[in-house]
């Protein structure tokens, strides 16, 4: 017996299911940094300071999707700096950690949701955010806008017709 929802998912065409994305997804191959802020006992926000680094595997208006040796936890906050080449460098862009997944060779696929300080729940966090040396960029329409040119642009150059 095979299961409807299975059957009708893989029957779907590609660009259907595609297309149920919130941000178009784009595969961009640049190296990426990282480093991962923590809450002290006493409330102070600070980063830690390890550095860690990886590639940026595909980036998208909500999101990014990196490899690296380095770990990194669900629900972790991260500072990322990153090129979008023949765009720009985007530093200080703030991140949430949705998943870590290990894979064989001992790289790791972290996918990071992107977030505006103000989205977070805890006031300490974001009043702490704000006090750091590299104060964490808002994620808002005009970040979101740089990387939404760039996606255009590549499907511009994949589909010329």
């Amino acid at each position: 017996m095979t299961n409807k929802k299975t059957t009708a998912r893989a029957a779907a065409p590609q660009a259907t299911r595609q297309q149920k994305r919130r941000f178009v997804r784009l595969e961009i191959f640049s190296p990426v940094a990282f480093t991962s802020i923590v809450t002290e006992n006493d409330g102070r926000v600070r980063l830690r300071p390890e550095k860690k680094a990886g590639v940026l595997l595909n980036l998208s208006g909500g999101g990014a999707l990196i490899s690296s040796q380095d770990s990194a936890t669900s629900d972790e906050l991260v500072l990322m700096k990153f090129d979008v080449k023949g765009f720009d460098a985007l530093t200080n862009v703030l991140g949430r950690v949705k998943r870590v997944e290990d894979c064989a060779d001992g790289e790791r696929l972290i996918g990071v949701e992107f977030l505006d300080p103000s989205q977070l729940d805890d006031p300490v966090l974001s009043a702490g955010l704000s006090k750091l040396t590299e104060n964490p960029k808002d994620f808002t329409e005009g970040l979101s806008r740089l990387i939404s040119r760039y996606v255009f642009q590549r499907q511009i150059e994949a589909d010329p017709e």
